[in-house]
């Protein structure tokens, strides 16, 4: 039979859980507005984004509520740190998501001045960082924490990459200034949204093995 401590925690996993798919799925269809220019779907992703903000507000009361009512020690006093912030985190990953909608219907249905291709890779690595962090606190896994925070490099570089190439779009042409700068700002907030993912997975190695490896260089995390 469950103690009171545990079924607490669970009912936060339960809406922490509900979070990350909340916002893997702004994320992905973020894009896919913009990538459709689907102005419908932009407006609904920035109307649902009050949910994700309700939850934030739950969860923050639920782990203040446990850590002063059931007096948690060691890994579920971890846990419960962990997740306050982590829930801080996925719920900036929500406001990305609007972000995104709003450059979308900033845009406003112009044709892209050129295909998307890079920006739904970002997407996708985002969203993976997100999965595989919340599987490493689901599975105890610091091994799985640790590849999300090696997978951030990719999304800075694709970041990088985007941006010089926009560069080189707005230089060619002033009519392209206005698009390639929403386009820009779309991938800045992808790259965000992966330091985000980042900091989930060093949380979740707090959460597992006590350890905090905030600020530490990759090879110094062992």
């Amino acid at each position: 039979m469950q103690t009171h401590l545990e079924m607490d925690i669970e009912q936060i996993k339960i809406k922490m859980f509900e979070m990350a798919d909340l916002a893997t799925e702004a994320i992905k269809l973020s894009v896919e507005s913009l990538k459709n220019a689907d102005l419908i779907l932009a407006k609904e992703i920035i109307k649902n984004d009050t949910r994700m903000d309700l939850l934030e507000i739950e969860i923050d009361d639920d782990c203040i509520r446990l850590i002063v009512t059931r007096q948690p020690a060691a890994s579920d006093l971890r846990f419960a740190l962990a997740m306050l912030k982590i829930n801080t985190d996925i719920e900036r990953i929500g406001d990305i998501a609007t972000n995104i909608a709003k450059e979308t219907l900033k845009i406003n249905g112009t044709p892209l001045i050129k295909p998307l291709i890079d920006i739904p890779r970002m997407a996708d690595i985002a969203i993976k960082m997100i999965q595989q962090a919340f599987a490493s606190i689901s599975e105890k896994d610091v091994e799985k924490a640790k590849a999300v925070i090696t997978m951030d490099d990719e999304i800075d570089e694709l970041n990088l990459q985007i941006y010089r190439e926009l560069f080189t779009y707005m230089c060619e042409a002033n009519r392209n200034i206005s698009q390639s700068l929403s386009l820009i700002m779309v991938a800045k907030a992808l790259e965000r949204a992966g330091d985000h993912a980042k900091n989930v997975a060093e949380r979740a190695i707090y959460y597992i093995q006590g350890e905090d490896i905030r600020h530490r260089a990759p090879g110094e995390i062992s």
